[in-house]
């Protein structure tokens, strides 16, 4: 079977409402429950800390009800389906990601993940494949090997590898690093841009302490043929079965022994009713960005040490581009990142390693830049993009060599998770004051029946990720449990 018939197999999987046997042949055992409980779980949120919560409490015999704002489950893991009208435009042969489009750590938590499944996977860097980066410095894009004996670019690589872990003082990581201003796009494409914003806006303090947390093998690595989402979904498929669509929680009233839930119906064909929906403990999983601007009201409010903790952690816009060129000889099939620009501080050529066609681009852009674009035509931040490309090296890529339809119009994909409305933006990640102590305060349930889960309460270093998503939901489920064996 060709590559890409393969794939439209495949993404006809549990994102399209089918089963995937083989990725099920895992599934949790059904010897009954490990832990007396008579009461309802419920969660907010059908991510992958949402589904990780949930598929750990079913597995101990407790029930659970899942309410989920949108029309879909994953959360910020979105690949692009056959059913969406783009994906017969696209020549990728391999899945196309809107969110996480790469796995961290192959002894991660979605690591193991991806092992238990037995899912090809295409390490790209430091395996057979040995993708390179390429850069753009002095409005050039050269390879490591023609800048790493450049003074700046060494005192760059010695912040990031030996200054910024141990970083202890205030400020942002680019007045940490005190570089060079022509190497700061370089910066803010390994330490800012990755991390939700940009490099003067993260806490060097923060990000240095979270670097100095992360416990896996720090391997890189994406799926050959699956998309992410299937992935997700086919693992937590039992989870996936009790979440409700389309379900907005509005309102939290934990002030008595019960829960009191308020639930939206935003089904566009609905109106809108709400229903009270009431069940004995509650994880919500949403995203801080959500719980910043107060689109869940909690009775009583959080606590205070909760919302300051909460005001130093950030969540900004995000925006990610596919755009697909015409040649394979632009940056060769053995590139992987494009590093330094301004406008596409990260340009993941995703075909690296998977695939004989490495025109594919995906551009993550956060933070600042991100929200420069957000009010821009999708074809307008395209081509704001484009337009840095052919500026840097117009002798080898511009606009003319973008795929375009017959019409000449350009063939591109943009989302912009900032206009997501149950998820508006991309990563959380520490403002400027900011410490790993606000990710822990965060985490901290309220009392015996409130538990909060979800990336940006990641307290091991992972928090952007699904492993740090999926790791949350596990210490907030095993949190809940124990205050049921503690009561019991």
């Amino acid at each position: 079977m060709k590559r890409r018939k393969a794939l439209k197999h495949i993404g006809l999987g549990v994102t399209a409402g089918l089963a995937l046997p083989w990725l099920n042949a895992c599934s949790d055992d059904e010897s009954g429950p490990e832990i007396p409980y008579d009461g309802v779980v419920g969660i907010i949120g059908a991510g992958a800390a949402g589904l990780f919560a949930a598929d750990y409490l079913i597995a101990k015999g407790i029930k659970v009800k899942i309410f989920e704002a949108s029309d879909r489950i994953g959360g910020r893991v979105r690949s692009v389906k056959i059913s969406d009208a783009i994906f017969n435009n696209l020549i990728a042969d391999f899945p196309v990601e809107l969110g996480a489009d790469r796995v961290l750590g192959s002894n991660s938590e979605f690591g193991e993940v991806v092992k238990l499944l037995k899912v090809p996977t295409v390490e790209f860097r430091g395996g057979t494949t040995n993708a390179i980066d390429k850069y753009f410095l002095d409005n050039q894009y050269k390879t490591f090997t023609q800048i790493e004996s450049d003074p700046d670019i060494q005192a760059l690589i010695n912040f990031r590898n030996n200054i910024l872990p141990g970083y202890a003082g205030g400020g942002s990581v680019q007045a940490a690093a005190g570089l060079n201003p022509r190497v700061n796009a370089i910066l803010n494409s390994w330490l800012g841009n990755p991390y939700g914003s940009s490099a003067d806006r993260i806490s060097a303090n923060a990000l240095g302490e979270a670097l100095t947390l992360i416990a896996h093998d720090g391997k890189e690595f994406t799926l050959n043929i699956n998309p992410m989402s299937d992935v997700l979904l086919s693992r937590y498929s039992k989870a996936a079965g009790k979440v409700t669509l389309n379900r907005a929680v509005q309102s939290i009233d934990y002030s008595g022994e019960s829960i009191s839930l308020s639930v939206k119906n935003t089904d566009p064909e609905s109106t809108g009713e709400v229903t009270e929906e009431v069940v004995n403990k509650l994880i919500v999983t949403v995203p801080v960005s959500i719980l910043k601007a107060g689109d869940v009201a909690f009775n009583p409010p959080l606590p205070g040490s909760k919302t300051t903790a909460m005001s130093r952690i950030g969540m900004d816009a995000s925006i990610r581009m596919i755009i697909e060129f015409t040649r394979n000889d632009i940056f060769g099939a053995d590139t992987a990142f494009i590093f330094g620009g301004t406008e596409s501080p990260s340009s993941f050529l995703s075909g690296a390693g998977r695939s004989g066609s490495n025109r594919t681009f995906n551009i993550t852009i956060n933070g600042p830049k991100a929200e420069e674009l957000t009010n821009k035509t999708d074809l307008e931040k395209v081509q704001q993009v484009l337009a840095e490309m052919d500026a840097i090296s117009p002798s080898l890529y511009g606009t003319r060599d973008v795929r375009k339809t017959e019409s000449d119009e350009i063939i591109y994909l943009v989302h912009d998770w900032t206009k997501e409305p149950y998820i508006k933006g991309g990563q959380s990640y520490s403002l400027v004051g900011g410490t790993n102590d606000d990710r822990v305060e965060l985490a901290a349930p309220v009392g015996e029946h409130l538990y909060f889960a979800g990336e940006a309460t990641d307290i091991t270093g992972e928090f952007g990720t699904i492993s740090g998503a999926l790791k949350s939901g596990r210490r907030a489920a095993e949190e809940l449990i124990e205050s049921i064996l503690a009561a019991s």
